[in-house]
């Protein structure tokens, strides 16, 4: 017997685990995450360490909670973001009827995702159209950084618009990294 054979029976645990203990596993990076929003979507900002080189504002949207630091990066997502109004004309005011079972559950599941906003993320935006023969309706997607929004009606898209908007004034306070 080895000694990473020896150390495992006598710990209980196999190498991997016992290399994840010590820090030699791998890594985990989150390359993107879709999100479907239709209807009120709640919008919270909570400010920490406001007025210090370490504050850090946390926007809650809906279950989405997006941390940063940097207004310059909170006003780049506002700005692309208010640029996509046009994109939403076309939209339902709020998802309805058969058309809202896009956003039904399909298990009995529920998730929640925290992101940091580290450097600047990119921010696209356009629109979905639906394919013929379907239920589905179209949808602006915008892409902000590793997260894609799917929003489905004008309600969604000013709620989530109010939150960005938010984050840029209360981070517009104290900011010199205009």
């Amino acid at each position: 017997m080895n000694t990473s054979q020896h150390t495992a029976h006598q710990t209980g645990h196999s190498d991997a685990e016992q290399a994840a203990r010590e820090g030699a596993a791998g890594a985990v990076a989150m390359m993107g995450m879709v999100l479907r929003v239709a209807g009120p979507v709640a919008v919270r900002v909570d400010m920490r360490f406001a007025g210090t080189p370490e504050r850090q504002l946390g926007l809650s949207l809906g279950s989405v909670l997006v941390y940063m630091r940097s207004h310059f990066v909170a006003a780049r997502i506002a700005r692309q973001w208010a640029a996509a109004a046009p994109l939403v004309a076309p939209l339902p005011t709020v998802l309805a009827g058969r058309r809202r079972e896009v956003m039904a559950p399909t298990g009995p599941w529920s998730t929640a995702v925290m992101v940091r906003l580290n450097g600047v993320p990119n921010v696209t935006g356009g629109v979905i159209e639906p394919q013929a023969g379907t239920e589905a309706s179209r949808m602006l997607r915008m892409r902000v950084g590793p997260l894609v929004w799917e929003v489905c009606d004008a309600e969604a898209y000013s709620a989530l618009l109010r939150g960005w908007r938010l984050a840029e004034q209360m981070l517009s306070v104290d900011s010199d990294d205009l």
